[in-house]
């Protein structure tokens, strides 16, 4: 879709080089088993009240749990004690910077396409990066 809306050459020049690069990885990460994740988490997305921190305006969905960081470090991510806390729970997979690389392009690919060319510069810029 977003390719027919902007028509940009640069876009359509990494996109087939980034396609063909996918399945790398995936290739050493291990089952993936979907979890039930929050799918907009992001620092907008949350706040403390009385009883502790709330997280709100979910996108809920089941999916690979590496997922969630992609939105989580697209507008500037947590601190490390989240991500330190994560991975306590969740050990980080082999390869897991990459396919973290490649959710958060999704995100910056989705918001070029829905809010305009100011996206457009993360985008090509991880799209470079991974391809």
């Amino acid at each position: 879709m977003l390719l027919e809306k902007r028509g940009d050459r640069e876009l359509m020049s990494l996109w087939p080089q980034l396609e063909r690069k996918i399945p790398e990885y995936f290739k050493d990460c291990g089952p993936i088993i979907p979890s039930i994740l929050h799918g907009d988490l992001w620092s907008g997305n949350y706040a403390y009240c009385e009883s502790g921190p709330v997280i709100f305006d979910p996108a809920s969905f089941y999916g690979h749990s590496e997922y969630e960081m992609g939105i989580m470090t697209m507008f500037g991510g947590f601190g490390g004690a989240v991500y330190s806390a994560y991975h306590d729970v969740i050990p980080k997979q082999k390869g897991a910077d990459k396919r973290i690389q490649l959710y958060e392009l999704y995100h910056h690919l989705n918001h070029w396409n829905h809010f305009g060319g100011g996206y457009r510069g993360g985008s090509l810029s991880i799209m470079q990066s991974l391809s």
